[in-house]
């Protein structure tokens, strides 16, 4: 279908003002800072409380938002996007706080290591121990044990699939969900949505690209922790996969949805018609954002509330 009125009017101001110039660390954590301006008020929940992850090297920010209710709340633990790159707790506050009243989950969401100064597996290696030290501490954090998922969104999608993977092969707390809001599951790019949305669109191609270089090193970007779409996708959770019509990542996104049904998953995949890539971050600016969080809503209660 045609782009989405509001996107479109959105594409054209962040046109008039895209630089073409060379793409740099300390640039894409700047411009993340863009989508403070697209997220809307902040959503009232019960409480927030910031915590501190031992990491494998370091420790590791997080903060939790606990819907309204009452105790133990099952549990969202939430990686953010951001090309491995940038973005933090902070940049996801208010997501996280729309996700904990649209779920009822506590959304724990978690700031793990970046590249390129951490290259892969280093973001891998964070996500895998914070869901292992919240099981660890669920009393501590007033949570079910019995009802942890995963979440992440483009890069972030990434990390909570590979998290669930090693999981599955090296141990871990039983994770009942994965939210996977246009994940990114294959560093070759060559998907056709590669090329039919390779510039214009918001995330480009070679954006896309460049991250990957920069969270991968010299590591083999077939690692099936590092492309989820080429590993062994058996004995995994249940699965929520969203994709944009307008975005590079929607093909790789829709294939791991599909891979991952054949492999015995349950997996409801949607594609947002008209949307691009990152609206999940963009409230304020998209009125299907509220149709997508209402969605993890109703999944995320299907799952994980008793």
């Amino acid at each position: 279908m045609p782009l989405d009125p509001q996107t479109a009017v959105l594409l054209d101001s962040t046109t008039r003002n895209r630089s073409t110039g060379r793409m740099t660390v300390a640039g894409a954590r700047i411009g993340i800072l863009k989508y403070l301006e697209l997220q809307g008020e902040p959503e009232p929940v019960a409480h927030v409380r910031d915590v501190t992850i031992p990491g494998p090297a370091s420790a590791l920010p997080a903060r939790v938002h606990y819907p309204h209710g009452k105790p133990p709340y099952p549990c969202l633990v939430h990686f953010h996007g951001g090309g491995w790159v940038s973005g933090d707790p902070e940049i996801y506050d208010r997501p996280s706080r729309r996700l904990a009243k649209a779920t009822g989950c506590a959304v724990i969401t978690v700031g793990y290591r970046k590249a390129p100064e951490n290259r892969f597996p280093a973001a891998l290696d964070d996500c895998h121990a914070a869901v292992s030290w919240i099981a660890e501490n669920a009393t501590d954090l007033q949570i079910d044990s019995n009802c942890i998922g995963v979440s992440g969104d483009s890069a972030g999608g990434n990390l909570a699939t590979a998290t669930c993977l090693r999981v599955r092969d090296a141990g871990g707390p039983a994770i009942s969900l994965q939210i996977l809001i246009y994940p990114a599951t294959d560093a070759a790019c060559t998907t056709a949505s590669h090329q039919t949305y390779a510039q214009g669109y918001g995330l480009e191609s070679r954006t896309m690209r460049w991250n990957w270089a920069q969270y991968l090193g010299p590591h083999d970007p077939a690692d099936p922790y590092a492309s989820p779409l080429r590993a062994r996708l058996d004995g995994l959770p249940p699965a929520l996969v969203i994709t944009a019509e307008y975005d590079p990542l929607r093909d790789e996104g829709e294939l791991y949805a599909e891979r991952l049904a054949m492999a015995g998953t349950t997996v409801t995949l949607t594609r947002y018609d008209g949307m691009i890539h990152a609206f999940y971050l963009a409230g304020r600016a998209f009125e299907r954002t509220d149709t997508l969080y209402t969605q993890i809503g109703e999944v995320t209660r299907r799952h994980l509330l008793p």
